[in-house]
């Protein structure tokens, strides 16, 4: 079996018939070069070159053999290429999607991730840069049913129902699997996301309410407003786990079993860098374990 250098060697010198000019496309001095090929032949059984003060030619089995070694050659050149591409592409970042109800609470974490920037971005849009592979992976509320993604759930976290600590109306609702936002008393709204964020969405269906049109609640644009509005008022939200947080004068009531939502890394199937997403899921599941635990 013959090495790329030595498949080089032999190609050139038949390319040039001269060994000093191969050994400068080789960039290797002419004796060590006439030494390896002299090499080859001995193992090979056979003189591949007829040497002249004129230069080298190829024996009639140099001949033979010299079609094969091209392809060897074209083979070598292909693998040399994609390794050094697959290289160069692994020493790019990571493109990561992460939605804006997951992202301020989990990037201070994820910070310790080397080799992976981050863009913030509601579901439909990061789904978007998927699909057109402006973005390796996201994490995104499940599910997403797209034939041409693959979703990995990361994290199972509840909601809990949030008000503020002198919310009056608390004792009248009832914090069980038949909670119902309808239900609340008339002085105390529901606030959820706007229809953009996904778990705006999914709010409104877990607590009863129709996205279009509804009465009963006031849609903003981010939890950190909702969060500031139902501190200084008798108004109510859904908050999941990791967005809880202490002494900021909010209550948060656990809720029935069905209260939750799944967090997971959502990749497309045929992206270039699917084996760096494994590897990257594999260091977020380690990250998610212990942020539950902490």
């Amino acid at each position: 079996m013959l090495s790329y250098r030595e498949v080089l060697y032999i190609t050139t010198a038949a390319k040039t018939g001269s060994f000093v000019r191969a050994s400068e496309v080789c960039h290797i001095s002419q004796p060590s070069l006439s030494i390896q090929i002299k090499k080859i032949e001995e193992r090979l059984g056979n003189a591949v070159f007829i040497r002249s003060v004129q230069g080298v030619r190829l024996t009639p089995f140099g001949q033979e053999i010299l079609p094969l070694l091209n392809i060897i050659l074209e083979k070598f050149e292909a693998i040399r290429a994609h390794t050094s591409q697959a290289k160069n592409q692994k020493l790019k970042p990571l493109r990561l999607g992460i939605i804006p109800t997951v992202g301020p609470y989990l990037l201070p974490q994820l910070q310790e991730l080397t080799g992976v920037n981050f863009t913030e971005g509601t579901t439909d849009m990061l789904i978007q840069k998927l699909l057109k592979d402006e973005l390796d992976g996201a994490l995104l509320a499940l599910p997403i049913k797209l034939p041409q993604l693959k979703s990995s759930k990361l994290l199972r976290e509840p909601f809990y129902l949030t008000a503020a600590k002198e919310n009056a109306y608390l004792r009248h609702i009832q914090l069980n699997a038949d909670f119902s936002a309808r239900e609340l008393p008339a002085e105390c709204s529901f606030l959820i996301l706007s229809e953009e964020h996904c778990l705006g969405e999914q709010t409104a269906e877990l607590c009863g309410l129709q996205q279009g049109g509804m009465n009963e609640a006031f849609k903003q644009t981010s939890l950190e407003t909702i969060r500031s509005m139902v501190a200084e008022s008798n108004n109510v939200t859904l908050m999941p786990a990791m967005a809880k947080r202490a002494g900021d004068g909010l209550v948060y009531h656990p809720m029935a079993a069905q209260f939750y939502r799944d967090v997971g890394l959502v990749y497309k199937k045929s992206g270039e860098r699917v084996a760096e997403i494994a590897e990257l899921e594999v260091k977020l599941r380690k990250l998610m374990r212990q942020i539950k635990s902490s």
